[in-house]
């Protein structure tokens, strides 16, 4: 006897049982996805219905992350469908968890037991994905309007039932997975006029904490205002105006803080505490053990005066604090009473409240630190009455502009001229061969000090040895023919023709001899010859004849009148190089200075200060006049001189008109460039005369602009400034700029 109308007349009835039964599931479904309910408890009601309209044993809802991911939001009896009795059953149900997710388009997937999802066109995983379990799994997206994946609704279902089934069944878990697709369009909806409410709130809040830059108004609008927004008990705002105190500026609810209090007094070393330790305070019944004592102490404190539910002590950290390791400049305490359960909602307002709350508070607190507010306060009522910042700003450049064209026209300034040069003494020798010579010894050293006539360098000249040696010989010679001739007229019996003709011949010898001599003496005078003091006393000179001295020259009367005694040797060792050397008249052999003496600085001026330095000259009130008992009256211009051996300290010197030269010569520069430049030497450390016979008295340079002798070493760099008389201000700074203005366009014209 068949049993075929049996099996196909239940597997009607069947169908027909959960034809009914998901209609009332979708019914549900329909009014779940219009509730406004929060997501957790929604997806509970959702699964528990979803579940028993077809009579599924188990199932979950997946939800997608912030970050992407799959992350349970509630499931029923997932541990009881046997994912984890086979090896590897859990991670192949998530590779299928996560392919299906990531299917483009999205689509549901009906996975028989032991079965095998067929590989997408995504990247493929560490595992294949599978449903190792004795259960159907039944998988439909959780999409977004644009059709963007937010979840999936899994269902396992026992392989008890008719196959026919499981084709409705997946169908069904498509069309319920739609309603939870409309549950987050209605929450969006919803979310999106709440934000809008929001965003309004939060706006005129905005406006009204950063309408004022007083303390404690703007403490009283946050606290105020924030209490409506956060929908709490109490607000209270304290703000830091020193290093550690803070002060309670507002309490919502109240128009006057009692500061004297001891709820105030509490709640102020409360907000010192928490600002000391620069983390939140949240406080929900029960203390915790991790606290800092001192936080812990004040918190104790508190409570003994206010009893809330709920507690939250939050510091208000402006982004332009820097200074992590200071505390924040203000601080908020939200109390509640009776606080809901979920205080997310509550956190999540208070930190909006705090990130509007914290640069209003920042801005108010540092305009009461900044001081002289009287001073630059009727700079901002001015700013007002002309009409604003943009008319402010015009009207300053416009004053501003005016001043500094009085300033620049109307105030003097000396006008400078920069030129560098290098240190000197005054009395300077330079050495030169007399004649050209081969140098034989050289005797000094760098720095020694020689008195006059002091022998320096011996020469030899071949030449001069030549002459020299004519000159004796015709001497030596012409001596010796005078004496013959002397005696020839001794001898008796000359006749008068004989003894005039002797004499006459007597006196050309005496003539040529005498002559002779002379140009010994010349030759002894003009090149101090080494040998001519043995050959005077009739001693041999071991050197031979042919060499020549050249001696240290003796000092002028104003230098001996000065007590010079010793020349100095300026030049470097050179007795190395000039040795055994043939040197021509025009050579410089060394160079002596008279250290004790004056000094100077020899400057080279470019060309284009010339100009400026000789109108000062020309100009009676830019220059000034030396009256030397000498010289006569001498025009001179100060100078500044500043040392490369001590940049720091400025020194005064005198540029005299007859001490420039009127020729100006080539000289590299820098960027090896030939730049014209005129020589002038600056007189320096000028003592004070007095006594003149006309009663003339200069007051020279005052001591305390002297160089210390210390620093007076020859050939240091100088850098100096020529004052050129007064001038104004703009024409001192931009007298360069006029120059080349008239120079390339008004003289082009």
């Amino acid at each position: 006897m068949s049993t075929t109308p049996t099996a196909e007349s239940a597997g009607t009835d069947a169908k027909a049982k959960y034809a009914r039964q998901i209609e009332d599931a979708f019914e549900a479904a329909g009014k779940l996805a219009g509730s406004a309910l929060p997501p957790t408890e929604f997806y509970q009601q959702f699964l528990n219905r979803t579940l028993a309209a077809i009579d599924a044993p188990a199932g979950a809802v997946w939800l997608r992350t912030p970050q992407g991911f799959l992350q349970l939001s509630c499931q029923e009896n997932i541990d009881k469908v046997g994912l984890d009795a086979r090896r590897g059953g859990r991670q192949c149900h998530n590779e299928v968890l996560r392919q299906v997710f990531q299917a483009a388009p999205p689509r549901p997937v009906l996975l028989e037991p032991n079965g095998r999802l067929a590989p997408g066109p995504g990247e493929p995983g560490p595992v294949p994905p599978a449903n190792l379990t004795d259960h159907f799994a039944l998988f439909a997206p959780i999409v977004s309007p644009d059709k963007q994946p937010l979840g999936l609704l899994e269902i396992f279902q026992d392989a008890t039932h008719d196959p026919r089934m499981y084709p409705t069944f997946l169908n069904y878990t498509l069309q319920m997975a739609g309603y939870a697709s409309q549950y987050h369009q209605f929450c969006n909806a919803r979310v999106a006029a709440g934000v809008e409410k929001t965003y309004s709130a939060v706006e005129q809040f905005a406006r009204q904490i950063h309408g004022s830059l007083n303390p404690t108004e703007v403490a009283y609008h946050v606290a105020n205002e924030g209490r409506k927004l956060i929908e709490c008990d109490r607000l209270c705002v304290g703000i830091r105006h020193d290093r550690w105190r803070v002060t309670v500026e507002a309490v919502s609810g109240a128009d006057v803080v009692e500061k004297a209090s001891t709820h105030v007094r509490r709640l102020r070393d409360l907000m010192e505490a928490v600002l000391a330790w620069g983390e939140p305070l949240t406080f929900r019944g029960q203390q915790d053990a991790g606290l800092p004592p001192a936080v812990a102490a004040a918190l104790d404190a508190y409570l003994h005066e206010s009893q809330p539910k709920l507690l939250i002590v939050q510091p208000c950290r402006d982004e332009r604090e820097k200074d992590a390791t200071r505390p924040a400049r203000a601080v908020l305490v939200m109390e509640m009473f009776n606080p809901p359960e979920q205080i997310d909602p509550v956190v999540q307002k208070l930190d909006v409240v705090t990130k509007h709350a914290a640069p209003a508070l920042y801005n108010a607190a540092e305009l009461k630190r900044v001081p002289l507010k009287f001073l630059w306060w009727p700079i901002a009522r001015l700013q007002e009455g002309l009409g604003g910042k943009r008319r402010f700003i015009a009207a300053a450049l416009a004053v501003f502009l005016a001043v500094l064209v009085g300033v620049m026209v109307m105030v003097p300034a000396n006008l400078r001229m920069e030129a560098k040069g290098q240190l000197q003494p005054v009395e300077i020798a330079k050495i030169f061969p007399p004649r050209e010579g081969r140098v034989v010894d050289l005797r000094v050293k760098p720095g020694r000090e020689v008195d006059p006539d002091f022998e320096l360098v011996t020469f030899h000249s071949p030449e001069l040895e030549a002459e020299y040696s004519r000159a004796k010989g015709e001497w030596i010679e012409q001596g010796a023919l005078a004496a013959d001739y002397s005696k020839q007229l001794q001898q008796p019996g000359l006749s008068k023709e004989e003894k005039s003709r002797l004499s006459a011949d007597r006196a050309v010898a005496e003539g040529r001899s005498k002559r002779a001599l002379g140009e010994m003496e010349a030759f002894d005078q003009q090149f101090n010859r080494a040998d001519s003091k043995a050959e005077s006393k009739g001693v041999p000179n071991p050197r031979g004849a042919g060499h020549f001295r050249v001696i240290a020259p003796d000092f002028g009367s104003l230098a001996r009148a000065r007590g010079a005694s010793k020349w100095i040797v300026l030049n470097d060792d050179r007795r190395e190089n000039l040795t055994g050397r043939t040197l021509r008249p025009s050579e410089e052999v060394m160079r002596l200075g008279n250290l004790k003496g004056p000094w100077q600085a020899e400057l080279k001026i470019p060309q284009s200060n010339v100009g400026q330095i000789l109108k000062a000259f020309a100009d009676p009130n830019a220059h000034l006049t030396d009256n030397d008992p000498v010289k006569g009256a001498r025009k001179y211009l100060i100078v500044d001189v500043l040392l490369s051996s001590q940049p720091d300290t400025s020194y005064e010197g005198r540029l005299y008109k007859d001490e420039m030269a009127a020729e100006a010569v080539p000289n590299k520069t820098d960027q090896n460039e030939n730049e014209p430049v005129v020589s002038a030497y600056v007189k320096l450390n000028i003592p004070a005369r007095t006594g003149a016979p006309d009663g003339f008295a200069d007051p020279g340079i005052a001591r305390d602009k002297w160089i210390p002798e210390a620093h007076l070493v020859t050939g240091l760099e100088v850098r100096t400034r020529v004052r050129c008389g007064k001038h104004a201000l703009g024409y001192t700074l931009f007298h360069g700029v006029w120059e080349w203005f008239y120079e390339k366009v008004i003289f082009f014209f």
